[in-house]
């Protein structure tokens, strides 16, 4: 259950103030507010809500990209927010989830990257529900064919980011909603009337043949079965309309309006708001440094991929100077918290919390905690072991080993029996600046 607060004390004082736009017209774009599903980017969410920095009419919007891998606490939380958000401001509050689609491509059927719009209820109880079994890290592995790591944070960018600048391309274009992603399926004569099969046009054999071909070091019998775990998913995502996914009054649609640039000089300005405190200047650097060298591409391939160029980022927490107390402050006055264990937001067991935090956690009482879920070290266990890759080393002496933590390092299976050097490369986490906000 969400968190809830029985004597409510007084709250912290705490005021956003007007923002310090650094252009004028900044004020005039419309502002997307990034919802990690913690504590920071709500509060953000909700002050900014309440000091009307956030207009509805200008196509504001909370954003929060599921990854299949957060604590049912902060499925529950973030749903509180939702259901808040929109009936008390009118502000939108969309859910998203990466997907892949199958598409024609240089002559052939392939598994591309997309998107879908989801409710806030478990896809076990409505098929437009979301994902929280880490379903969509198998989906994530078996495309690419590697796990992510410190050095290749594949689901921040695949999981989060990408498919936060589909949404909003569409959502800026004033479109009715999604598109339809994908084929339209094969004729299927046993169907009659011209009726069309949901069968995918993908052979996962030939998928598997073509990886060996290249030289993917993966067995033949893993590739084999990541391409047949997605000839099992749907091979493409019907269209979608804003309305049946947010409570709240939208604008308009434009009439035959179209997604708007995300990349090139032509991309679709915007602000974007993210909840870094005050105790977080480092990662607001990092974040401005990205967006300044964003802003100088020239064209649509000479860019940072996970930064859009249009997007213009404003981190109202830190410039109020709001810390990680402030937060707390906050939430102390409020009929709802979250209502998880300390350090098991973001991903319960991401591997950039580190491995003695890890371990640590994953010896914390959490009655939440479900086997067969990402909310138990068990399955980042499981996970890594059916997807570990090994690779002949390059002095062709033995075998390197590619899994979470990188080429030959630590294990979830060690993390679970307690094991974590104190002293290795990864004991210590460097939180990454794209997927905590």
């Amino acid at each position: 259950m969400v968190g809830t607060v029985e004597q409510l004390p007084e709250a912290d004082a705490q005021s956003l103030g007007a923002l310090r736009y650094r252009e004028p017209h900044h004020a005039d774009l419309p502002h997307l507010v990034s919802f990690s599903g913690g504590r920071s980017s709500a509060a953000l969410a909700f002050m900014a809500a309440e000091e009307g920095l956030l207009r509805p009419e200008r196509r504001d919007a909370v954003l929060f990209a599921n990854t299949s891998a957060e604590h049912p606490g902060t499925y529950e939380f973030a749903a509180e927010c939702k259901e808040r958000l929109e009936a008390e401001f009118g502000l939108p509050c969309f859910w998203f989830e990466f997907c892949t689609v199958e598409d024609a491509w240089r002559g052939d059927y392939w598994r591309r990257a997309s998107y879908r719009l989801v409710k806030p209820v478990p896809v076990e109880q409505d098929s437009d529900g979301y994902r929280s079994s880490g379903e969509l890290f198998e989906e994530l592995v078996s495309l690419q064919g590697m796990l992510p790591n410190p050095h290749s944070r594949t689901c921040t960018a695949k999981l989060k980011l990408y498919p936060s600048h589909e949404l909003i391309g569409e959502w800026l274009g004033a479109t009715e909603g999604p598109a339809h992603a994908g084929h339209h399926w094969q004729p299927d004569p046993s169907a009659g009337g011209g009726g069309r099969s949901r069968q995918g046009l993908i052979d996962p054999a030939l998928v598997a043949e073509r990886y060996s071909r290249r030289g993917g070091t993966a067995s033949a019998e893993s590739a084999l079965r990541r391409a047949q775990h997605l000839a099992s998913l749907p091979p493409s995502r019907p269209a979608q309309r804003w309305p049946d996914f947010t409570g709240a009054p939208l604008p308009p649609a434009g009439h035959g309006a179209r997604p708007v640039p995300m990349r090139g000089p032509g991309a679709a300005l915007h602000v974007r708001l993210l909840g870094l405190r005050a105790d977080e200047s480092n990662r607001v650097g990092r974040v401005l440094s990205r967006t300044l060298f964003a802003e100088g591409a020239t064209t649509a391939s000479c860019t940072v991929r996970t930064q859009p160029p249009g997007e213009r980022p404003y981190f109202p927490l830190h410039e109020a100077g709001i810390d990680a107390a402030g937060v707390i402050g906050f939430w102390k006055g409020r009929d709802f918290d979250l209502d998880i264990p300390s350090g098991a937001g973001n991903c319960v067991f991401c591997f950039m919390k580190g491995t003695s935090s890890l371990v640590e956690l994953g010896t914390k009482p959490d009655a939440r905690r479900s086997a067969g879920t990402p909310s138990d070290m068990g399955w980042w266990s499981d996970f890594e072991m059916r997807h570990l890759r090994t690779a002949p080393r390059r002095n062709g002496e033995g075998l390197s080993r590619f899994g979470f933590f990188g080429v030959n390092s630590a294990t979830f299976a060690d993390l679970a029996s307690g094991r974590a050097e104190a002293d290795g490369r990864y004991a210590n986490g460097t939180p990454a600046c794209d997927c905590t906000d």
